[in-house]
């Protein structure tokens, strides 16, 4: 029987090469990315803030019914006028394009910046108010709004995925807390790929750390059961980075160094 076929924009950026790498294995994986770089597999070139580009891309895959948008500027000290292309207009263009070629599921790569002006002290579910962080996290929100748009008026399911902080193992403090390891990112995505109905789904991506600021209680229909924990790397982490001051912003929000202004701002 042939694999389902699935698209990974992004594919060249850290997260992407990981999911390329691991979904390989059950679905016959295509990759699109503004970079040619290294990745396994079929990988086209396109702009995804380039409309004709992206819809040339989907519509080149026949019988694509699924992809997994990744592709965006995450950096903190990212322009505006990168964000709204690289966020926004590319978001937007996917999302369209996959409404005109018949796609039925997007896993949409969210951040845990979308509510990162709530407090460090304080455990949220996917269903509190959004709180961006900055320009970063609006362009997510935007994302998450877009999805829930097409979901109620085209039927586009969509799994928003805010993800914490996935790496190797955490970098810093906070990430004891927002860490998801690249085997649970793997676990998260293969669920929403996976389950039967998924509708429109809000989900925070993190292991299953024993400090953590959010609950998935209400994405649980997904059935992700994460199953690394980043308490193994406390001791490191504490050994190794001093607390910062309780009072330095960073400290305070969900949103680490995210809530501190920007040069552009």
């Amino acid at each position: 029987m042939a694999l389902e076929k699935l698209l990974i924009t992004g594919a060249s950026g850290v997260i992407g090469k990981v999911l390329v790498l691991k979904l390989a294995e059950s679905y016959d994986v295509y990759s699109v990315d503004q970079n040619l770089t290294a990745v396994p597999g079929r990988l086209f070139k396109a702009d995804l803030s380039d409309y004709e580009q992206i819809a040339s891309v989907i519509s080149a895959i026949s019988d694509l019914r699924i992809i997994v948008h990744l592709a965006a500027n995450s950096t903190v000290d990212a322009t505006w006028q990168s964000v709204l292309k690289n966020n926004i207009v590319a978001t937007r263009n996917v999302f369209e394009a996959a409404k005109e070629r018949r796609v039925k599921r997007i896993v949409f790569a969210s951040s845990n910046h979308v509510t990162g002006f709530y407090r460090q002290d304080q455990v949220i579910d996917p269903r509190a108010p959004m709180r961006p962080d900055g320009n970063y996290g609006v362009s997510k929100a935007f994302g998450e709004n877009l999805s829930r748009f097409y979901f109620d008026r085209y039927g586009i399911e969509t799994a928003c995925l805010r993800i914490g902080s996935s790496f190797p193992e955490p970098k810093d403090r906070r990430m004891l807390a927002t860490w998801l390891s690249y085997d649970d990112l793997e676990r998260l995505v293969v669920a929403c790929l996976a389950v039967p109905v998924l509708g429109h789904t809000v989900v925070y991506g993190i292991s299953d750390n024993t400090e953590r600021f959010w609950d998935n209680t209400p994405a649980a229909h997904l059935g992700f059961r994460p199953h690394d924990n980043s308490e193994r790397f406390r001791a490191a982490m504490e050994a190794k980075q001093k607390p910062i001051d309780a009072n330095d912003p960073a400290a305070v929000y969900q949103g680490g160094g995210f809530v501190r202004l920007g040069p552009y701002e």
